[in-house]
């Protein structure tokens, strides 16, 4: 007889978000169970209760995987090139994030937020780092001297509209067209931020 092939729970946890994203938090763990072709109980034996299986599959990870790219920089290269590589990772991670956070606040599962002290809660921890990473480039040369939290509240407003308008309207922008944006939204600011020409 031929073992059946297990489950990992990575498998769960991807089957698992796109139930959740398709059908909302009220969709059965049966309905998961049956997209992996799995019992309803080994969902349970992995993840103890349905609200365990939703936060695991939803949460964002503790740190946002563009956060070291903008820790690290900027480098020698001009200002655009960096900001659009920085722009493509956020922009892909909020698309990622926002609908899976949506999901998790309407059937009130806490997203750890209120374990955390306002210093270290997500939005508030990237756009320290955002202002950093523009703080850097003005020492640089690479920008014009100018408050590097404004330029951060400009560059991450940007970026959050968009995957926010996706989800609420539930239409979506096609990659070529979110390309597309993202090269504009930055080169306004870049434009604005110039070093050589003072946009006053």
């Amino acid at each position: 007889m031929v073992r059946p092939r297990s489950t990992t729970d990575e498998e769960i946890l991807d089957a698992a978000r796109a139930c959740f994203l398709e059908h909302g938090a009220g969709v059965s763990t049966t309905v998961i169970a049956a997209r992996l072709g799995i019992s309803h109980g080994v969902l349970f034996q992995r993840f103890g209760t349905k609200e365990q299986l939703m936060r695991a599959a939803l949460l964002p990870p503790p740190e946002p995987p563009w956060l070291s790219r903008a820790r690290s920089g900027p480098d020698e290269r001009d200002a655009r090139t960096q900001l659009l590589e920085l722009a493509v990772e956020i922009s892909a991670y909020l698309e990622r994030i926002v609908p899976c956070l949506a999901v998790l606040r309407s059937a009130g599962v806490p997203t750890d937020a209120s374990n955390k002290r306002p210093d270290d809660l997500p939005p508030v921890r990237a756009r320290r780092e955002i202002a950093a990473w523009f703080a850097r480039a003005v020492a640089r040369g690479l920008l014009r001297p100018v408050t590097p939290e404004h330029a951060a509240d400009l560059f991450l407003g940007s970026l959050h509209f968009r995957p926010f308008h996706q989800h609420i309207s539930g239409k979506g922008f096609g990659q070529a067209d979110g390309r597309t944006y993202l090269e504009f939204a930055v080169d306004v600011l870049c434009r604005t931020l110039d070093p050589v020409e003072d946009p006053r």
